[in-house]
């Protein structure tokens, strides 16, 4: 056992939380619990919340899938931000269309200052150590609640959500909902469109509920939409989390004016996002090789 060694990965599943919505809370109490005690505030909202995806990307594709805790825990914070760097080459490698919209969540790492790497490390070791790769790879669990929504949530304070007119939907309400809403059949191919997406708390519920009713989320084509960058962020990440498929369109703007901008919108920036991908294979600089390339 080495002074950063954890248990195998088989046994931190067998002891994480029972529902994958008590193994979310658990892990933004965490996440949080270590930002406000080390880093104070939520001004680095992007680099806590970016964090977190990356390590939720790079984990397994299933839970039968190798363990990268052990490769995670010794980084220094030079090491962990190269790490970064690496997953979301992996995403503009595979979808430069949803890296581009997540870019919020990423881009600092362009131009990383010391104030800005200062902990990860540490922070990544924390977010290890709850479960978080765990959570991630297994679906099941990581339906049962958006875990992304529920820390950028938690990390903006209540008047600040005020102002901007910002409210979550508690993920059983949107659970309930989206039942009602697909009882009839919907057919493979039909698009699913969440103007007010927020993080994807609905849309997630939604990809469950086709699921229970044993179809693959897969077939059907998902817009999201919000007016907040960092919320079209989370979506495009959650979009890979939720396993959406390829059919997936994000976009930002107010879809109380015309939606057929936005959706022109959508599209020159995923055409952008595509030709920038063919010049620029590779995101960001590094040393370090993506430990997961998703299917």
């Amino acid at each position: 056992m080495t002074m950063y060694g954890i248990p195998p990965a088989s046994f931190r599943r067998a002891m994480a939380p029972e529902t994958g919505r008590d193994h979310a809370r658990h892990i933004a109490d965490v996440a949080l619990a270590w930002w406000l005690e080390n880093r104070g505030g939520s001004s680095d909202l992007p680099i806590a919340v970016g964090t977190l995806a990356a390590l939720a990307l790079a984990a397994p594709s299933t839970p039968a899938g190798p363990d990268y805790g052990p490769l995670l825990l010794p980084l220094d914070d030079q090491e962990a931000t190269d790490v970064l760097r690496a997953v979301w080459n992996n995403l503009w490698s595979y979808n430069p269309v949803l890296a581009e919209a997540a870019r919020p969540l990423h881009e600092w790492l362009a131009q990383a200052r010391d104030g800005d790497t200062r902990g990860l490390s540490d922070y990544i070791r924390i977010l290890v150590r709850a479960g978080l790769l765990e959570y991630a790879s297994d679906l099941t669990r990581c339906e049962g609640e958006d875990l992304i929504g529920l820390l950028v949530q938690r990390m903006r304070s209540y008047s600040d959500r005020q102002k901007a007119g910002q409210f979550f939907t508690p993920a059983n309400a949107a659970d309930h909902h989206t039942e009602i809403l697909l009882t009839e059949p919907v057919p493979p191919g039909a698009r699913l469109i969440e103007p007010c997406a927020g993080t994807g708390t609905m849309v997630r519920a939604a990809a469950a509920t086709l699921r229970f009713q044993g179809k693959d989320p897969a077939d059907y084509r998902w817009w999201m939409n919000d007016i907040d960058e960092i919320h079209v962020a989370c979506c495009a990440v959650n979009a890979v989390l939720f396993r959406l498929g390829p059919n997936v369109t994000v976009s930002r703007g107010d879809a109380f004016h015309d939606v057929g901008e936005l959706e022109k919108d959508a599209q020159a920036r995923a055409e952008r996002a595509i030709s920038e991908q063919r010049r620029r294979p590779v995101l960001y600089p590094t040393r370090t090789r993506p430990v997961h390339w998703p299917a």
